[in-house]
Parts: C-alpha cells; structure tokens; sequence
C-alpha cells in the first residue's frame, strides 16, 4: 500500500503524542491529510481501533468528514475491506475496526461512548476547553489513545493558543525560516477522574507551502490578503494567531433551533450567492420582531447550477418563496426560474452594500442555527476592508465571504424599515 503525503505530516505517523494539534491556514491539507490517509491507514493497520470524529454538528458530518474519509479509502485502493452504513454514521472495517460520528449539539452521547482510544474534532475552533476535557476523560479504549484536532487558529483566545502555543516547548522539533515554531512537542499535566495525568501534545502549524497539491488559484486567493486585510494574512497565510479587529457583525448569537421551526414564520424565503471556485451560498432565512434567523444553509464547491437545483429539490425548498440571487449572473437566475423558483435577482446600486449591512446591524439580533457551520465561521471573520493607513473603509472584505453576501442579500426579502442610528464598530 503505497500512498503519497505531505512530509510535513509525517511527524504525525512517528508520534505517540495523546494529542495532536494540527493547525495553520488555509488549504495547508491537514483535514484531508487526517480524513483520507491518517484514519483510512490507521483502520487497516491497527490491531484496535474504536474512533469517533467529531464537528460542531452532526448535520455538518455526512457530505464533509465522512465522504473525504470513504473517498480516502477509494484512493488508497482498501475501500473493499470496509462497509459504509449512513444512518447511523459508521464505518467498520473486516478486521472488527470501528469508526462513529458525532456532533458536539448532542453532548451526551459522545460521554455515553465505551473503549474509544481515538477522536478526531475537525475545525476544532468551535471547541471549547469544557467539551475538550470531556473529551479526554472518554479516551479510554486499549492501544495507542490519541485525540486529533484540526483547526485554522482564527481566535486567540481559544485554549489551544493558550496551553500548547504561548506555552514554551519542551522539545522543539522544526522551525518556520523566520525561527517561529513549525513542530514542537509540550508536556501536559491533567488531573483526569481525580488523578494527575502527564501527557505529550504535538502541534504541527501548517501552510499551502506544505501541500504539494493545492492548486495555484487557491495560492492567489489567499495571497490576495496580504494587500487587503493583516489579519485574516495571518491566520489564513501564516497560520498564525492574530488579533481580530475591524468585526463587522457583533449582534448574531449561535442557537440550537430544535424548537424553532421555518415553517411557522410568515416572513421568511431564501438568498444565494453564486459561486463555483468559490463557494455557492444559499441560505434559508426568516425575520420576527427585528430578529433575523438564519435556519440552514447551502455551501457547495464546483458544482454546476443544475446540481445546485438538484440539491436545492432534495432538501425541499419551498418554491412558493422568494429566493434572492446575486445580479452578476443572470444566466444562472434564469436556471433557477427554470426549475420552478421564485428566483430574483438583488437590488444593487450606489452604496446598497452599505445599506445591506446597515440594514443586518440594526436587528436586535441576528439568529443562527448551529449547524450552519460555514456561515457561522464566516460571520465570525467578516471584517471591514482597511485602507493603507490601517484606518478601516466602509467597505467589507470580499474573501471568504460567500455566506455573507448571501446574509446580505436576504434582507431584500424583507422590505424597508426604519434603521437605528449604527455606529460602525
């Protein structure tokens, strides 16, 4: 079985470490490194192995982690010696391997797991030092216990800055050309169940210069930022910890919407954002005493508009609704009309981006349901453009903002009303 990787995750395959932090920017192939060889490998080799992998919601794991994880099989060419079962989630190997998935919106479940000995949290970010804890006092299945994070480090003040970056190395095993830490290793001290518990992390920060498959338009758009915005530079660039400034958005809030159903509001449709290289955002959302919710969203790479009709058909969206659409492509909006959509395209003119985002700031607050991962992540890192002073513009950057502009689009749906004095924070 002969397979090729990025040598910079090689250290991976060499530790025993009980965690491995692996973070860095943008398209630097830790996720896919993770999801299509480590665990694929892992399942086939190990004489145990009992795992579980671990988003932000179980919703969010079929069409991400678990296809990249059966699609890593295929390449490998042992997909033969698995069987696939989606509902629940699982994969098992011949060998009696076992491989779940779970959200961290049901908790209780996860704590409820028996001889697991090793996690995978993709986009650890939205993990917290609480449900981390937890974590670890689960890991507790036979052979080689080990918890996988993976994660660009877009908040400096998650616990992973704090415990295994700020933190001095105890062995440093490779350094960036500027002497920052590339590989390191930290000894932890836990107190788990009452006892203390000493352990090694290995951290590995990672960039597309590591990759040797990402593709140079990726290359671009990432470098783009270093003329428009330092910080998401540092994060997405660099890999690096940086502080946020310029946040466009502070009046949205994560919520479960178990008891919030889109069918009982009366003001409510769609909005979409069309993109292929980039992601096509659709978003459903709804408005109600001056609160905007935002309940599912649509977030898919090169995929044609035919597909995207397809996967909008499949997930039953009400085509009694409007559905906003961006102006650039009429083609498209025409597709859409088409298959049935009240589809339409977004009112633009001298300054309509402003007062879309006038309009998204003066709701009392902005709703999102917590398995819309991407638009979550979006909105956490959507900032105002910053002039070559460093003064922030009135205008937003426009990378990585697929979602965004479909958040901005949806407040077409929902006609004029009289806006709150806003002061731009």
């Amino acid at each position: 079985m002969m397979i090729q990787y990025n040598p910079i995750y090689s250290h991976v395959f060499e530790s025993k470490a009980r965690v491995l932090n692996l973070f860095g920017g943008r398209d630097s192939g830790k996720s896919f490194f993770i999801g299509g060889q480590y665990i694929p490998i892992m399942m086939n080799n190990e004489k145990y192995f009992r795992g579980v992998v671990i988003r932000k919601t179980y919703a969010s794991l079929k069409d991400s982690v678990y296809q990249e994880i059966k699609d890593g099989m295929e390449q490998i060419g042992i997909s033969s010696y698995f069987e696939y079962n989606v509902s629940p989630l699982e994969i098992r190997h011949k060998n009696g391997n076992k491989l779940i998935f779970r959200g961290l919106d049901d908790m209780l479940k996860i704590k409820s797991l028996k001889g697991i000995n090793f996690i995978w949290v993709e986009e650890a970010e939205d993990l917290s030092r609480k449900e981390f804890d937890d974590l670890l006092i689960i890991l507790r299945g036979e052979g080689y216990q080990r918890i996988i994070l993976t994660h660009n480090p877009s908040d400096e003040e998650h616990f992973t800055n704090h415990d295994y970056v700020l933190t001095p190395p105890t062995k440093l095993i490779e350094t960036f050309e500027d002497g920052d830490k590339k590989v390191w290793i930290n000894k932890q001290t836990e107190e788990i169940d009452g006892e203390k518990v000493s352990y090694d992390v290995l951290s590995v920060c990672s960039t597309y210069d590591d990759n040797l498959f990402v593709p140079a338009v990726r290359k671009a758009v990432i470098e783009k930022l270093k003329h428009t915005d330092p910080y998401l530079y540092e994060v997405y660039r660099k890999g690096r910890y940086a502080t946020r400034g310029g946040r466009i958005l502070t009046n949205w809030e994560i919520i479960n919407f178990t008891d919030i159903h889109f069918e009982n509001f009366d003001n409510k449709g769609y909005a979409q954002d069309f993109g292929f290289n980039h992601a096509n955002a659709i978003l459903s959302v709804a408005e109600k005493d001056n609160n905007l919710f935002v309940f599912d969203e649509i977030y898919e790479y090169e995929k044609d508009k035919t597909e995207l009709v397809e996967i909008c058909d499949n997930k039953g969206l009400d085509k009694s609704l409007r559905m906003i659409c961006d102006s650039a492509e009429p083609a498209s909006i025409k597709t859409f009309k088409n298959a049935g959509y009240k589809a339409e395209e977004v009112k633009k003119y001298a300054g309509s981006v402003k007062a879309q985002i006038d309009k998204l700031k003066s709701y009392d607050k902005i709703y999102i349901n917590s398995k819309c991962v991407n638009t979550i992540k979006e909105i956490k890192s959507w900032q105002w453009k910053q002039n070559k002073n460093g003064k922030y513009t009135d205008e937003p950057l426009d990378i990585f903002d697929d979602a965004m502009a479909a958040l901005r689009y949806s407040t077409d749906l929902f006609g004029k009303k009289k806006l709150k004095a806003l002061n731009r924070l």
